[in-house]
């Protein structure tokens, strides 16, 4: 009796914790946003030093959704001291006395981006609770010389996150997107019906049979 006590005692304090320690629902932009960040990481681990040259970036970035890309591109860029310039905006002159100085040009391309809802996470005996999200990524950077044209460096990444949105947090996970809107899984409302109407039929055949029998 003591124990059953001690529970019931633990269960309301957990049951009266703040609302606040709740985990908050991220908007798909925020999803997105996470990915690039750890994109961006990847991408840039192994580029070559331009500090003193810096980069020119040709924006808006093509299939780069919500341009989340390329503003942690730039950001990264710039926290590691490299001078990064807008192509056609301030960038340094092409003239003769500039060329050996000219900064490298970074072609980025976002083969793939996206959200989407993997499937449903169904509550117990019936319903729906939430939904398995996930968000992904895919870039490649290309380093160019413009004084020669050579390729100097080159490279692709991908990146994802996934995470169960609470049905009662659809709209919020949709909020603010750009437009993100992944449809929700399809699926039968009977899955987990049919177990149970398949186990009441074979229940009452027994009763019946049972019952002829006497």
């Amino acid at each position: 009796m003591r124990l059953w006590s001690g529970i019931a005692v633990a269960l309301a304090a957990l049951a009266a914790m703040p609302g606040g320690a709740e985990a908050v629902t991220k908007t798909h932009g925020m999803m997105l946003d996470s990915v690039a960040t750890s994109v961006v990481a990847d991408l840039l681990r192994e580029a070559p030093a331009a500090t003193g040259r810096g980069v020119v970036l040709t924006l808006p970035v093509r299939g780069d959704t919500l341009g989340v890309l390329a503003q942690r591109l730039v950001e990264r860029l710039r926290a590691q001291g490299v001078p990064v310039h807008l192509a056609g905006r301030g960038a340094p002159d092409d003239s003769a006395s500039a060329a050996a100085v000219r900064p490298l040009e970074m072609g980025i391309r976002v083969d793939g981006s996206g959200v989407s809802y993997l499937r449903r996470i169904r509550s117990f005996p019936f319903g729906v609770k939430g939904y398995e999200r996930m968000a992904a990524l895919r870039a490649s950077v290309t380093l160019v010389d413009p004084t020669t044209g050579e390729v100097t460096w080159a490279k692709s990444a991908s990146g994802r996150a996934v995470d169960v949105v609470p049905k009662r947090d659809l709209l919020l996970a949709g909020a603010g997107s750009g437009g993100i809107n992944p449809p929700l899984p399809a699926g039968g409302g009977f899955r987990l019906l049919e177990p149970l109407i398949v186990l009441g039929v074979v229940s009452g055949l027994v009763v019946l049979f049972y019952s002829n029998r006497t």
